[in-house]
């Protein structure tokens, strides 16, 4: 009865911590919390029997077996839970049934005194050796925490086995208990990394409770007229779940402030994206805040530095905005855009999509090699093998409007947090970047649409005057020529025939202005684009020749027939060679580049040469705008290209090349029924 009341405290003690470890179960489910509730239950069965194992008997050996085997395994689902591959199900309880089975069959050898010598070692051996071997296998390298455990787990279970083989199964039986129970103190320390009021009291008393048996063996040999109670041996065990249970209180509390600081960030980037958002709308100018969409990202999100690259109408390729790069990278990126083409603008993004890793909607994860294409940032940050980084890693989210009109790019690297690179986390970067192609798309429209008006305004204006110029124009042109029969020579003809000169100038200035203003009915049909681009080059001939201009053509072989009116396109093509040639009139080195590739269902042809480019390219196709000397040129020529594109269903663009020279790309569909158009012809 005595011990019965002794003991009884304890197991009332145990039975409220088992309570509470499967009540908390009920809060939150994790790996580590079910191994501990398992485990504080084997502690339980193991107090539970001994308050009712017979003295004698023949279950009294069972009973031995359920007391020692339940108290073993308790420690083995202790450190279980402490292992850093707690989360991997497999090679937890790999482990757990690894040293489980061979304690089970020591201690029934133990528990019915079996005495055979060979399985004892052989449950020692796999109890102590195992473990290590495990580990090492798969993790391939020692760690500062291994380095501690495996040479006092390997020493003390080869005392224990030479013991054993010397008829002393009783030192494998302390070890196993020692080691079991003290061994969890080092892990709690090295798994929590905190000095925490619940981490000392469990890494504490796992280590006064494996000092237990030790240190009670002692006693009892040292000084046997010494009664200590056993509710001073239970006492580590209550510190190690009291401890627990503030560990888990401890991680609950620093999750909700790790959930109300994520919320807090949240709120924060959400007001930035919505106030930049707001300013978009508004109609801020895009360029003035790409450098604070750059800088939001940096400080409200995952990454450390951004930059932002758009493609334009008329700019090529610039770095519009930027944040957390150094000055170098700032100019290297700077000048690795003008070697990019604005026309391969949609293909590069279909490219990136091909080759790129998906993670979001609309981001993806470049390797080195495809980042250095794009966007050379050379990030020289360092990371540890992990399954989501890499040095040289680049995340890109394209900027596409809805109209899938490709705009650019926003380039992310250098996180913060390995794991937090994730598809939520970039979601709102894509919405931001989602607005801001959307706003720069529609910019570029809205100005298309201001130039179509202003061309259509003019194009009324100049039908009208020219109309009106032209009849008095005849009669001066017709009177002219009849006075240049009557007069023959001397000072009055030369001032005639000048007279005359500038009559037929006037003319061609007015058909040309006829030209700009009429919206003629197109003839399209299928058409060969270097044909008729040595068509033109033929007539200009003589002109390349005396100038000494170096044409260099690079047409891609086998270049789809296109669908548009061949003496319009022919007009084109002879106002851009003549605006080329006057460019480069009074330079030494003289070339001309002209290439045509196909790039998905458009032909795009660029025209180039090596003058000293536009003087404001944003005007290059105004009407009348000219940079030419007076009398020259009458600033039509590119207006009147860019009529005739946009008839066709094509694009132009104008873009000024760095050192020097001016680009215009030219985009027009492929002639969808060429081919039965070419077997017509034939």
């Amino acid at each position: 009865m005595a011990s019965l009341l002794d003991k009884l405290p304890s197991i009332i003690v145990l039975g409220v911590l088992v309570g509470i470890f499967v009540t908390l179960q009920s809060q939150g489910k994790t790996a580590r919390l079910r191994l501990w509730t398992t485990a504080w239950i084997l502690v339980f069965v193991h107090f539970l029997m001994q308050l009712f194992s017979p003295l004698q008997g023949g279950f009294k050996n069972f009973f031995y077996l359920v007391i020692f085997s339940s108290l073993q395994l308790a420690s083995i689902f202790f450190i279980a839970s402490l292992t850093p591959f707690l989360e991997d199900r497999k090679k937890t309880w790999t482990l757990v049934l690894m040293i489980s089975l061979p304690v089970m069959v020591f201690e029934a050898g133990f528990s019915y005194d079996w005495q055979l010598r060979p399985l004892d070692v052989v449950c020692l051996a796999c109890i102590f050796y195992g473990p290590a071997i495990f580990i090492t296998s798969f993790r391939r390298r020692f760690t500062y925490e291994s380095l501690t455990w495996m040479p006092v787990v390997v020493v003390v279970g080869t005392w224990s086995i030479y013991e054993a083989w010397n008829h002393n199964p009783s030192v494998g039986f302390v070890s196993l208990l020692t080691v079991g129970f003290a061994m969890p103190s080092l892990l709690f320390c090295t798994r929590m990394r905190r000095w925490s009021p619940g981490v000392i009291a469990s890494a504490g008393g796992f280590l006064l409770w494996g000092a237990f048996v030790p240190l009670s063996k002692m006693a009892s040999a040292h000084f046997p007229e010494v009664q200590i109670s056993s509710a001073l041996w239970d006492t580590p065990k209550v510190f190690v779940a009291l401890g627990m249970i503030l560990t888990l209180l401890e991680d609950k509390s620093a999750g909700l402030e790790a959930a109300n600081l994520r919320e807090r960030r949240l709120n924060e980037q959400m007001q930035k994206f919505a106030s930049i958002t707001s300013r978009l709308l508004t109609g801020t100018e895009v360029n003035s805040l790409c450098h604070d969409i750059a800088e939001a990202i940096t400080e409200t999100t995952n990454f450390c530095r951004t930059a932002i690259v758009l493609g334009s109408d008329g700019k090529g390729f610039y770095l519009a905005g930027h944040s957390g790069l150094s000055p170098e990278t700032v100019a290297h990126l700077q000048k690795h855009c003008t070697h990019l083409r604005a026309e391969h603008l949609n293909s590069d993004i279909d490219d990136i999509r091909r080759v790129g890793g998906r993670l979001g909607q609309n981001s993806y994860l470049l390797k080195q090699e495809e980042a250095q294409k794009y966007c050379p940032m050379h990030d020289a940050a360092t990371f540890p093998p992990n399954a989501y980084w890499q040095s040289g890693y680049e995340l890109v989210v394209p900027l596409q409007s809805t109209r899938g009109a490709a705009v650019g790019w926003i380039f992310l690297d250098d996180p913060r947090d390995l794991a937090k690179i994730t598809a939520d986390e970039m979601s709102k970067i894509e919405l931001l970047g989602g607005d801001l192609a959307v706003t720069i798309s529609n910019t570029s429209l809205h100005r298309q649409l201001v130039r179509a008006e202003k061309l259509a305004a003019i194009g009324q204006l100049v039908a009208g005057v020219a109309h009106e110029l032209n009849n008095p124009l005849a009669s001066i042109v017709g009177y002219s020529e009849l006075l240049g029969d009557e007069i023959t020579a001397g000072p009055s003809r030369q001032k005639l025939d000048k007279l005359s000169r500038e009559a037929q100038r006037m003319r061609r200035i007015i058909e040309n202005l006829l030209r700009f203003a009429r919206q003629n009915n197109l003839e399209k049909k299928s058409a060969n684009l270097e044909a008729l681009l040595q068509d033109v080059l033929a007539l200009r001939e003589y002109q390349i020749r005396k100038l000494e201009v170096d044409i260099v053509l690079d047409i891609e072989a086998g270049l789809p027939m296109v669908a548009l009116d061949e003496d319009q396109f022919k007009q084109i093509l002879l106002n851009l060679l003549n605006n080329s040639i006057d460019a480069m009139e009074h330079l030494s080195r003289k070339r001309i580049y002209v290439e045509a590739a196909r790039h998905g269902e458009r032909v795009v042809m660029r025209f180039e040469d090596s003058g000293p480019g536009f003087a404001d390219v944003n005007r290059a196709f105004d009407p009348f705008y000219t940079t030419k000397p007076v009398g020259k040129g009458t600033g039509l020529g590119l207006s009147i290209c860019y009529g005739i594109i946009k008839e066709h269903g094509g694009d132009i663009h104008a873009i000024n090349v760095n050192p020097s020279g001016a680009r215009i790309v030219m985009e027009l569909p492929v002639y969808s029924s060429a081919p039965a158009a070419i077997a017509t012809a034939s």
